[in-house]
């Protein structure tokens, strides 16, 4: 008698969807008002960028150093270990008094997530298959956010009942209780994967030794079409990170008016956007073509940015970021699944730590998570823009930087002719 297949929901993609979305339950609390909580915390716009930028720094070298072990150690003991490391840091958002304990925060989350993060794309990546990759990452992207849906919304509420401070000091103590259940239940069911075996030696001198001859050995390895695509990414996430974090700001505070409720209620609306688009996204995505869906996600998402910036009051905002946040998934979905095409299994772990370190995002849509060396000069640059030259104009900025990505990737990205599985 046939084994009966194991449930999507008990394997290794199950359970990281699962407590992915566990953690966006605190996590879609504080990430939608961070701004916000800077602001109130004694911070000013520039502050913002600023914060943003140096953490994203601290990243850099963490990066290539999680990258080498994650293909040479153990993804699974990197990301449930450095995951419930992460939850602990979250007492330092909680009792943080001034916005200057927000850069130690950050920098230690980025430290952290330097070393997690190349273990964990490539534990997702490994976690999918190559015929039906797509999909997978449309039910990554997709189950999480319903998780998480009603959770801006509800800070909202607290926020403009009892104030900024004490609601978000409230959420990030959610979001550690849930940090650390998700890292325990990742410890206790997720699969190690098959990589090839390696000798590995911790001591630092070894690590470091170890981690640059391997950064060398893959980036030589890098055709064309690899660097073409990654290149690409790093515009797209200097266009982003010049912008996405002052959203809040420039909606509630400086030239929309919004409450922190209506900033919840966009945010929920958006998360739908992404719930309810993502399966269909991906089934058209695997028959038309993941290069054909990008390219129409990059030259359609300036419009819901203008649309954004001359909102005048909560229906127009919605409209547009709603709009934003579904362009971005048309391509977003099909980026993460192109990516993986490309890069094979034993290198995974270091093509994302070199990726998270130059800023080179897998994920061409708004919503995405963005850091490394692009990231940090958008986030330098928006900073200037938004306190120096006007609000909208980190904005606009970012509309015609995606333009410019938009039409290199016309010229530059392919589809692979073989995808890895």
């Amino acid at each position: 008698m046939a084994e009966k297949p194991k449930s999507i929901w008990r394997s290794t993609l199950g359970i990281l969807t699962i407590t992915s979305g566990m953690w966006m339950i605190g996590g879609n609390m504080t990430g939608p008002f961070w701004g916000l909580y800077v602001l109130y915390l004694g911070g000013t716009p520039f502050h913002i960028g600023l914060i943003s930028a140096v953490s994203s720094v601290a990243s850099l070298l963490p990066s290539l150093v999680g990258g080498y072990f994650a293909d040479t150690y153990s993804r699974k003991k990197l990301v449930y270990g450095l995951q419930m490391a992460m939850a602990i840091n979250g007492a330092i958002y909680i009792f943080a008094p001034s916005w200057e304990w927000l850069i130690l925060a950050r920098s230690i989350d980025s430290v952290i997530s330097g070393l997690r993060h190349p273990a964990f794309n490539a534990l997702l990546a490994d976690s999918t298959k190559s015929e039906r990759r797509t999909m997978d990452y449309a039910i990554f992207n997709s189950v999480p956010s319903l998780m998480g849906l009603a959770s801006p919304y509800l800070i909202g509420i607290l926020m403009d009942r009892y104030g900024i401070l004490p609601a978000q000091r409230l959420a990030y103590v959610i979001l550690m209780v849930f940090a650390m259940g998700s890292a325990l239940i990742r410890y206790k069911y997720i699969e190690e994967p098959k990589i090839p075996s390696r000798d590995i030696n911790l001591r630092p001198v070894e690590v470091v030794g170890g981690t640059w001859r391997d950064t060398l050995e893959t980036i030589h390895v890098f055709p064309n079409r690899v660097w073409a695509i990654i290149s690409i990414g790093c515009i797209y996430t200097f266009a982003v990170s010049m912008a996405n974090v002052f959203a809040v700001t420039y909606a509630v505070e400086d030239v929309i008016h919004l409450t922190s409720t209506d900033w919840g209620l966009v945010t929920i609306i958006s998360t739908i956007i992404i719930i309810i688009s993502s399966v269909p996204l991906a089934l058209i995505a695997e028959k038309y073509g993941k290069r054909r869906m990008i390219l129409i996600s990059l030259f359609a998402t300036p419009i819901p940015i203008i649309g954004f910036i001359y909102s005048n009051g909560l229906t127009q905002t919605i409209l547009s970021l709603a709009t934003l946040t579904f362009i971005g998934n048309v391509g977003g979905i099909a980026s993460q699944a192109l990516f993986t095409d490309y890069f094979p299994t034993r290198q995974r772990g270091r093509i994302n730590a070199i990726m998270q370190v130059i800023g080179s995002t897998q994920n061409f849509s708004y919503s995405s998570m963005l850091g490394g060396i692009a990231g940090s000069l958008g986030n330098i640059v928006g900073g200037f823009l938004y306190s120096q030259a006007s609000y909208s104009s980190p904005f606009f900025a970012m509309a015609l930087v995606i333009i410019i990505a938009a039409i290199l990737s016309h010229f530059y990205v392919k589809e692979a002719e073989k995808p890895e599985s």
